[in-house]
């Protein structure tokens, strides 16, 4: 995943560079979040294995709020690709912050639904913020999809 979250940062640097893109917030989020994986990736051996969780929970918020001050601190509109590291940042720590829960607080050894959802969700959440770093395209249709409910159910909270 480190090396695709580096590809994903060196192709949006170089667009950017030639100027067929022009959205810094993609080049300067793929940037933190190439450096978040590649940082949480090659120093999680000087903690503990059940620990683990909690760092990367903490990588994982720490990275999502660093993304959000930079388009605080740009103004501009998040793109797709920046939408969907949103969410799969999102997504990823609160299943770190579960499965630390599960792990080390209650003292869980019996594999069950939620570990089996770590172990395909965080790889899919991974690898849908590449593909959309990449393309910087709503990939799987959560965009469209949210403004779909947003348009239907308009009239429920604009009261």
């Amino acid at each position: 995943m480190v090396w695709g979250f580096l590809m994903a940062f060196l192709l949006n640097l170089f667009f950017r560079c030639i100027s067929v893109k022009t959205d810094n917030l993609l080049v300067i989020g793929s940037l933190i979040v190439a450096l978040s994986y590649f940082i949480s990736d090659h120093f999680h051996d000087l903690f503990d294995f059940a620990e683990i969780y909690l760092k990367w929970f903490i990588y994982d918020f720490t990275t999502l709020l660093i993304i959000i001050i930079f388009n605080v601190i740009l103004r501009t509109k998040p793109s797709p690709g920046i939408i969907y590291v949103y969410s799969g940042l999102y997504f990823n720590g609160v299943i770190f912050l579960f499965m630390f829960l599960d792990i080390v607080v209650y003292q869980n050894k019996q594999e069950w639904l939620l570990w089996s959802i770590y172990k395909v969700g965080i790889n899919i959440a991974d690898f849908t913020m590449i593909v959309a770093l990449i393309t910087d395209r709503d990939v799987l249709g959560l965009i469209r999809f949210k403004r779909y409910l947003a348009k239907k159910y308009k009239s429920l909270f604009s009261k």
